[in-house]
């Protein structure tokens, strides 16, 4: 595994861990936390950490490797953004599940992970194939 990468999972994870520590937290910190302004920070500080974390190693890569995973970027909001469209077409046809908004919400950025996981499997597949 190349030292980029380390790097980036050395400071993502921590930053994604403790975001997943704040959401299910949040339930207790928020009746207990009066100023709004600290349960913001506490709320949004991993996420933010978190996306330092990934622009570093995208800027990190070299020229391949950022490639793919700018197509792969490119590639995953478009599958979630059309999923979750089609998702609550179908909603308001009452066919299949109904969620409620906030439930659906929190379901947007481990569907955009798994897109892009798969996203980048496919691309990195194809470029090794032309290379």
């Amino acid at each position: 595994m190349r030292a980029v990468r380390k790097r980036y999972l050395r400071e993502f994870v921590p930053a994604i861990a403790g975001c997943a520590v704040l959401i299910v937290m949040s339930g207790f910190l928020a009746p207990v936390t009066g100023s709004l302004p600290v349960r913001i920070v506490l709320t949004l500080l991993p996420v933010l950490l978190a996306i330092c974390a990934a622009v570093r190693v995208l800027r990190d890569q070299d020229e391949p490797e950022r490639r793919i995973d700018l197509e792969s970027f490119a590639i995953a909001p478009m599958v979630t953004g059309f999923g979750f469209f089609s998702f609550g077409l179908l909603q308001l046809a009452d066919v299949g599940w109904q969620l409620r908004g906030g439930a659906v919400v929190m379901r947007v950025l481990p569907c955009l992970f798994a897109s892009f996981g798969i996203a980048k499997l496919l691309v990195s597949r194809r470029h090794r194939n032309h290379a």
